[in-house]
């Protein structure tokens, strides 16, 4: 999900609506994109991949998302720009309800996804979508710019899900999985406090 700043500090179902329609226009767009280049119209999955692998591949994709997670918070102690980031999306979004949560990672999801995936993969291939996709996370910030990195690291991951699979439904799940569990862990915790080195222990009295 790319990080926008904006004046308020807490979003109104109304922003919520917005964000959503913008990832709505985004999936029309690669939809249309997909028709035209390729001449079809199903830019979900490749010919061939049949109704078993559409219901089963996701949960890969599910595993790829928890594991991305589970990542960002073992090391979210030792990078500083994850605190970071964490404050700055903390300040834009406020506490929204879980329906605009759901509702903004479902959207972010899909959107990006039928757009990069479904057809900048196909039309450009894994590495130049995967820059584009990274260019969209540019944060406000320059001590941000990690996440740019791991946007387009993530990217490439998606891309060659998408590739092996041959359908959109595992980085859907996965990009979903890692929007919803982590707006909310921003948006109801406090961010972490990094540590760098090695915690020495405190002495007490003399000698």
């Amino acid at each position: 999900m790319a990080l926008v700043q904006h004046s308020s500090p807490r979003p109104s179902p109304a922003r919520a609506q917005v964000v959503t329609s913008f990832y709505l226009v985004l999936a029309l767009a690669g939809f249309l994109w997909h028709a035209v280049s390729e001449e079809n119209n199903d830019c979900w999955r490749e010919p061939g991949v049949t109704h078993a692998e559409l219901l089963w591949t996701p949960l890969v994709g599910i595993g790829l998302g928890l594991a991305v997670v589970a990542a960002f918070r073992v090391f979210e102690r030792r990078w500083l720009w994850l605190p970071m980031l964490h404050r700055e999306f903390r300040g834009i979004l406020g506490r929204p309800s879980w329906t605009e949560l759901l509702l903004l990672a479902a959207a972010s999801s899909i959107g990006e996804e039928i757009f990069f995936r479904g057809a900048m993969l196909d039309a450009w291939g894994p590495w130049l979508s995967s820059l584009v996709f990274a260019l969209l996370h540019v944060p406000p910030r320059r001590e941000l710019w990690p996440w740019t990195v791991s946007a387009g690291l993530l990217g490439l991951c998606l891309a060659g899900l998408t590739l092996w699979t041959g359908n959109l439904g595992p980085a859907v799940a996965a990009h979903f999985v890692i929007n919803m569990i982590n707006l909310a862990y921003i948006t109801r915790r406090a961010p972490a406090i990094a540590v760098r080195g090695r915690i020495q222990p405190r002495r007490t009295g003399a000698g």
